[in-house]
């Protein structure tokens, strides 16, 4: 009992020691963040002051410019590198965020946009979706109302501070993906996607423990659970609704990498899809005519934690550490 009422003690005195920024979620980071609240009043968020530090990779930079899709208009336009940085900032990540967390962001959605550009694509998307999010000033200025000259100068200041600099793993830019936050580890890659990545491998990332947005219950009716799986052509819902859903495999993280559906197998992410759910971290119960699903996390899980970014930076940790924690053996230049 004294083990435990100290380890409760221990547990209380962290939580009150460690600041937690209020994650809400990020505006647009595609499957990643949505709906956030930001303040009014942008005097009442403690902001840091920004550094500027030397920057030989900003002056090339400058001249930079990033093909953009924008899918309102399902056209490409080419925007010059920095204010696409600042675009990206604004549209994954909240203005009261840790000036750290936003560079460390800046510098992810350059390496992001690099690495896709590098592959051969011919445009980056705007959309969270299938790149990442971008908002163009205008955008910017509707969003955050009075707050947009204050958040202007605070997001102008971390990409400048930033620019040029990218993550890479033996010279070359990496697939730098962030997802909004996870159960406490990130996600394998190769778990989640398939893919070999390297640096994209789980870690441990306490900080998102914290958020309020760490866990969520969706519930479905029967009848809801019916015409949502009626989506899949594949699947045929039986008579007893509580067979509908089988056994389940997951990742040591806790994704479902695959799970009985009707006598039909799927993967976590097409669940996800299928029934809009926060994350493929999830688990199933079956009650009464209700179906109760906990989901744990926001987005894929893979390469940096937007929650946990801004949690370390509160900590002390600069952008660079936080890009070298979540991405394994890169470095950032």
């Amino acid at each position: 009992m004294k083990r435990i009422l100290l380890m409760a003690a221990v547990l209380l005195a962290m939580m009150i020691a460690l600041p937690v920024a209020a994650l809400g979620f990020h505006p647009v980071t595609g499957t990643e963040t949505q709906g956030a609240q930001e303040p009014e009043d942008p005097a009442k968020t403690e902001t840091p002051a920004v550094e500027i530090v030397p920057n030989t990779a900003a002056a090339a930079a400058k001249k930079e410019s990033i093909p953009v899709l924008r899918t309102a208009t399902g056209r490409v336009e080419t925007i010059g590198l920095e204010e696409y940085l600042r675009g990206c900032v604004a549209g994954e990540l909240l203005m009261t965020d840790h000036v750290e967390a936003l560079k460390a962001q800046a510098v992810a959605s350059c390496t992001y946009a690099r690495y896709r550009l590098a592959q051969g694509k011919d445009a980056v998307s705007d959309s969270g979706e299938t790149d990442q999010a971008y908002l163009s000033p205008e955008e910017r200025k509707r969003r955050w109302g009075d707050n947009a000259e204050a958040y202007e100068r605070k997001l102008a200041d971390a990409v400048a501070a930033v620019l040029g600099q990218q993550v890479t793993r033996e010279g070359k830019p990496i697939l730098a993906v962030v997802h909004a936050l996870n159960g406490g580890k990130t996600e394998n890659a190769a778990d989640y996607w398939g893919g070999d990545y390297p640096y994209l491998v789980s870690t441990d990332s306490p900080g998102d423990r914290l958020s309020p947005d760490y866990a969520k219950v969706q519930t479905f009716s029967t009848a809801e659970m019916r015409a949502a799986l009626g989506e899949d052509d594949g699947l045929k819902p039986g008579n007893d609704p509580a067979a509908w859903f089988g056994k389940s495999e997951s990742t040591p993280v806790g994704t479902v990498q695959s799970i009985e559906l009707c006598g039909k197998a799927r993967t976590g992410r097409e669940i996800r899809a299928l029934l809009e759910l926060r994350s493929a971290n999830f688990s199933v119960t079956f009650k009464e005519g209700v179906f109760s699903i906990k989901t744990v996390g926001w987005g894929h899980g893979v390469g940096m934690s937007q929650y946990g970014a801004d949690f370390m930076a509160r900590q002390g940790s600069d952008y660079k550490e936080i890009l070298e924690y979540y991405y394994a053996g890169c470095t950032v230049a």
